[in-house]
């Protein structure tokens, strides 16, 4: 559909591009006609007010007695360009005169209309022509019909007919001849030339403003697209972690029932014994109160997990129903329930900063925040992130301690402190180990279990410790061994470029496999 759009795209823009001028054509057209009306009304008549146009109707007389025709056929051409006079031999007084010849008449060729019938000439005013006396032409003009001379003989009749073209004549006229030397012709010329670059102006402004749109309605659907497909993968996401929480608590609660039926065996056979019953009982009561203990953790993990997927999926829902003018809040609330949720905002920090690396956008490197990385029946080990790139993959914890950070010796084995700015001092909590250095390592072992269904790609594991921008961290080491680093959150990205260049160069043999294959194999994808 989009393909076959593109291609009609051009047809509609030529399309567009003939009304518009069609347009300015008529546009011209009718200020030509202004032009021409303003032409004849106020230039043409002043200036043949003013000049003296007249003929003296004796000496027509006196040249038409006297036979003196080239003097005679001078006179009426003088004034082609505003009225053809026309002599006739009528010599009656009434306005019919069907039996009139012509006996004269101003040349035709001048004023480029052919000869008058006969018939047609009683539509025209005209003059009497008698003995000569002091009249002039001009009288021709007149719109009373039959005005005579004063005295004399009638011995002809002369017609006035106007030789000024109609606007539709002279506009032929300058079509076939556009760039002639004329002032009325020229003014045609340049209105036709102005309107036509303003259509074509408008034409371009009208397809840069089309191009404009199509390229917001593209970004907008690319946008959609990216968010829908986000959705999409952290939806996946929470329906496998809710499906692993089920299997971990079928495990448990599989082995705690292993677990009861041996010491119910071993009960049965030191029945007699009484220190024996007391010790199975207190075993007993204490693994209930463990399994108590691990199934409300595990109800509230399901709990917590299913209000996000369902909250996600309304928003979804929400999303996909918005109208246009509700779909960029929509498309917020929807981005807002991708984002996941983390024990404070110091890691929703971390994971912001992730995301929006270079990197991340460009897809060379996919976050995975909250990965569980325990294997088998093992207590489980949710770390806070994992960065997955082609040639490694780093594993985060985020530790919130912003003062100054010391370690009692050894800065990988022994524990870690934290001034702050009021002199207290609390330890550095790590899940596992006696430091964040050895939970961050744990962790980091883990991952690489479980990279072990794929040996033939050999991918190093890294591990990093990020404390918060302010955080004084010289009092510790900030690089343990080739595969471990500790830094703050605003060298954070650096640190995680720098390892993933190390990686490439330190580990270029074996296979590469595309940072999602790795992500499939984290996650159980087949």
């Amino acid at each position: 559909m989009i393909a076959m759009t593109d291609m009609r795209r051009p047809a509609f823009s030529m399309l567009r591009l003939v009304i518009l001028l069609y347009a300015a054509f008529l546009f011209a057209h009718y200020l030509n006609s202004k032009n021409y009306s303003d032409y004849i009304n106020k230039t043409l008549i002043k200036i043949h007010a003013e000049a003296n146009v007249g003929v003296d109707a004796n000496e027509l007389a006196r040249l038409l007695e006297t036979r003196d025709y080239i003097p005679l056929q001078k006179l009426l051409d003088r004034n082609y360009n505003i009225y053809a006079l026309i002599i006739t031999d009528c010599k009656t007084t009434q306005d019919r005169c069907d039996d009139q010849k012509i006996l004269f008449a101003t040349n035709p060729r001048l004023y480029g209309k052919q000869n008058f019938r006969l018939d047609h000439l009683i539509e025209f005013p005209y003059v009497l022509l008698r003995a000569p006396r002091n009249t002039s032409v001009m009288d021709l003009l007149a719109p009373q019909k039959g005005r005579t001379t004063q005295q004399g003989e009638i011995i002809g009749r002369v017609y006035s007919i106007s030789t000024i073209p109609t606007f539709a004549e002279d506009y032929h006229m300058w079509g076939q001849n556009p760039f002639r030397d004329n002032e009325l012709w020229r003014r045609y010329l340049a209105t036709l030339a102005i309107s036509l670059l303003g259509g074509a102006g408008i034409w371009l402004i009208v397809e840069l403003f089309l191009k404009i749109r199509r390229t917001d309605l593209r970004n907008a659907a690319k946008r959609e697209a990216e968010l829908m497909e986000s959705a999409d993968t952290y939806l996946r996401q929470l329906e496998e972690n809710e499906e692993r929480i089920k299997e971990r608590e079928r495990n448990f609660l599989q082995q705690f029932e292993a677990y009861v039926v041996r010491i119910r065996e071993l009960e049965q056979r030191i029945q007699d014994v009484a220190h024996y019953r007391e010790i199975s009982g207190t075993i007993i009561a204490e693994m209930e109160e463990e399994r108590n203990r691990q199934s409300a953790h595990f109800r509230e993990e399901l709990e917590r997990t299913e209000t996000e997927k369902q909250s996600l999926k309304n928003e979804l829902e929400r999303y996909r129903a918005a109208t246009r003018k509700e779909k960029d809040e929509a498309s917020r609330s929807l981005a807002q329930a991708i984002v996941p949720q983390f024990a404070n905002s110091f890691e929703k920090q971390i994971f912001m900063s992730l995301t929006g690396s270079p990197a991340a956008l460009k897809k060379e490197w996919l976050v995975l925040p909250n990965l569980d990385v325990a294997g088998g029946k093992a207590t489980s080990k949710v770390l806070d992130f994992a960065v997955v790139t082609r040639n490694c993959v780093m594993v985060i914890e985020a530790k919130n301690y912003w003062g100054h950070v010391t370690a009692e010796g050894d800065t990988a084995n022994t524990r870690w402190h934290c001034t702050d700015g009021s002199h207290a001092t609390v330890d550095v909590r790590s899940s596992w180990g006696v430091n964040p250095y050895q939970q961050v390592r744990e962790y980091t072992m883990s991952l690489m279990n479980m990279l072990q269904r794929q040996p033939q790609w050999r991918l190093p594991v890294y591990g990093v410790v990020v404390f918060p921008q302010t955080a004084d961290l010289s009092a510790i080491d900030e690089r343990i061994g080739r595969f471990y680093r500790i830094t703050r959150s605003d060298s954070l990205i650096a640190t995680l470029e720098n390892i993933d260049a190390e990686a490439r160069r330190e580990h270029s043999s074996g296979k590469r496999p595309a940072p999602a294959e790795i992500v499939n194999v984290l996650l159980d994808r087949r």
